[in-house]
Order: structure tokens, then sequence, then C-alpha cells
């Protein structure tokens, strides 16, 4: 899916580290794609993608109360609780898509889970 996106601050010590406000969630995410500058306070489309780098964590969630995106302190790496639709996970108002989700854990598909990200990459597009 397509966002607008506002950005909220551009890292130093990280190149590719950039906060992201989409609607009401901010988010620390890897620019992998970034074409053109960017600026802190103006608005751009982007597409967000979710990245396992090792194995896949996805367990079912007893309920779906509290934060959508939890950050855990290690690098770019969220919890995100949502709900399992296939092959999209729908947390807060945004839409991930990954095929490994129906695949692997099709069983859960409806419930509330909990998917460990090591980061959410950030694609920007021509605007």
């Amino acid at each position: 899916m397509i966002y607008q996106a506002q950005v909220i601050a551009l890292r130093d010590d990280i190149e590719e580290k950039v906060t992201l406000q989409i609607n009401v969630i901010r988010l620390n995410c890897f620019a992998g794609i970034c074409p053109y500058p960017i600026s802190v306070g103006k608005n751009y489309p982007v597409q967000l993608e979710l990245v396992m780098l090792h194995n896949y964590e996805v367990m079912a969630s007893p309920d779906s109360s509290g934060p959508a995106f939890i950050e855990t302190g290690e690098g770019f790496t969220y919890l995100i609780q949502g709900r399992l639709n296939g092959r999209y996970l729908e947390a807060d108002g945004l839409l991930f898509e990954d095929e490994m989700l129906q695949t692997d854990f099709g069983y859960l598909d409806g419930k509330t889970v909990t998917v460990k990200a090591d980061r959410i990459d950030v694609e920007f597009l021509s605007q």
C-alpha cells in the first residue's frame, strides 16, 4: 500500500534511519530506497515492508489491546500486533504484505498475532 508519510527526523549516526509519521503512528524505518533528497517536516508517498532477517517469529496474541508497534531497543526491531488476513498483517491502519505469513502461518488466519520484524523498510516513491 502507498501511504503519505511525514518525515519527523533524519539521523546523522545512521544515514538510512528515518522517523516517519503516518496518521498517528510514528515509526523508525530503514530508508533503503530514497531516489531524491528528503526534508524534515515534509510529506512523501511511501511504501512499507516488513523485513525478517533470520527466522519468522509469529505468535498468537490473547487480545488486540495495547499499542500495535513496540520498539524492542534492538536497532530497528519492532514487535507488531495486528490481525492476520491471509498474506496481510493489518496493524493500526497499516497493511503489510508477506507471502510467508499465509504459507507458514495460515493456521493463524483471522486471529490477532504478534510479529517480530527485524526492521521496517521504507521506499520513497516518485512524487
